[in-house]
């Protein structure tokens, strides 16, 4: 069963070749079903956990399927019966649109795709990462020697972004005319996938065509230009830098979430264009200012933390503060969960090579 965007009479054409091949070789059945839209119109915002269960047990056989459906009823009325009918009633909705749009996909006879799967990791991504990490993050990690991992049980940072999850629809999109440029957009991002900077305007002649800019705001910013960028394969959509803009232009809002996969290639780009602009003299910036602060490399970035984490932004903030001087001695709990997770690591270097220890 696979959660798409795509309708059961397309879905075909989008799966990459090797999967394709699969799918026809192990004589599998094929279901999709669109599981955002269903939570969008049912009221369940993004949470799709209710409406993937109930897809399983209707195609699984588990159980009965009358008799999972009715499981699943009781279970949301123990679960959610406290908060409220009105809650229950939105996932019991979400049940009974589950089923109705859960659709069977009528499988070819020849896989025929154009489409290929990605590299677990960027080509350009360092040795180590690619035959290691890479290996692991693909669920092949059974099959590595030992003789392939650090013999001292060190592993470098900043691998997290090597990962690019692309685990969102839905982007914040940028509007340079109506921003204040407050940062407060960047300071509540738990995975310092928006981030602004100041910077000469000459730079901007290498500038992607879709990148944007406009004249940085404040005395002290006079002369450059100022941008904020997303990364959109790394951003998990959780909407905070969007909740936290304070522009009041309702019409043309700073931010907004839009569509991801137009934007996809085009804002990597952007992205790889944006990491590649200087970063500013720290000594010119107040540090004990929300704007000033986030003009700093963040040097916790892409954490697996979950999405609208109200915990990293801190650990973030303390590694623009203090940079490379910042040592973490970490017990357990979240912290460590998303701080040393395996294989890959959030804790980065600055330019200089110099980052946190972990």
């Amino acid at each position: 069963m696979l959660n798409s965007i795509y309708g059961p009479d397309v879905v075909w054409d989008y799966l990459p070749l090797s999967v394709q091949d699969t799918i026809i070789k192990k004589e599998i059945e094929l279901y999709i079903i669109n599981a955002y839209d269903v939570a969008k119109e049912t009221g369940m915002g993004s949470r799709i956990n209710t409406i993937m269960q109930t897809c399983f047990f209707a195609i699984s056989g588990v159980l009965p399927r009358d008799e999972a459906i009715a499981a699943i009823k009781q279970a949301i009325e123990k679960t959610y019966g406290k908060k409220g009918k009105d809650v229950v009633q939105k996932n019991y909705e979400a049940v009974d649109q589950s089923l109705a749009n859960l659709h069977k996909v009528e499988v070819p006879e020849k896989a025929d795709s154009i489409i290929h799967m990605r590299p677990t990791v960027p080509e350009e991504a360092p040795e180590f990462v690619k035959n290691v990490l890479g290996n692991i993050l693909a669920g092949y990690g059974d099959n590595l020697p030992v003789s392939v991992f650090p013999d001292d049980g060190t592993y470098p940072t900043g691998t997290t972004k090597w990962e690019k999850r692309n685990v969102t629809l839905e982007i914040p999109a940028w509007n340079p005319e109506t921003c204040i440029q407050c940062n407060k957009c960047a300071i509540v991002c738990p995975h310092a996938a928006i981030r602004p900077k100041v910077y000469d305007p000459e730079l901007l002649k290498d500038s992607p065509p879709t990148f944007k800019s406009v004249e940085a705001k404040g005395r002290e910013f006079e002369g450059l230009v100022y941008s904020i960028q997303v990364a959109p394969e790394d951003c998990t959509g959780c909407t905070l830098c969007v909740d936290a803009c304070p522009s009041k232009d309702k019409d043309e809002p700073a931010l907004q979430m839009v569509s991801q996969p137009p934007l996809r290639e085009g804002e990597s780009q952007n992205w790889d264009f944006f990491l590649s602009l200087p970063e500013i003299d720290r000594s010119k910036l107040k540090l004990n200012r929300v704007k000033d602060s986030q003009f700093l490399q963040p040097l916790f970035e892409f954490s697996g933390a979950c999405a609208g984490c109200g915990e990293t932004p801190y650990v973030k903030l303390l590694t623009q503060l203090f940079g490379d001087r910042t040592v973490i001695a970490n017990a357990t709990g979240c912290s460590s969960i998303y701080g040393g997770n395996m294989p890959t690591t959030p804790y980065s270097t600055n330019n200089d090579g110099y980052g946190p220890t972990w």
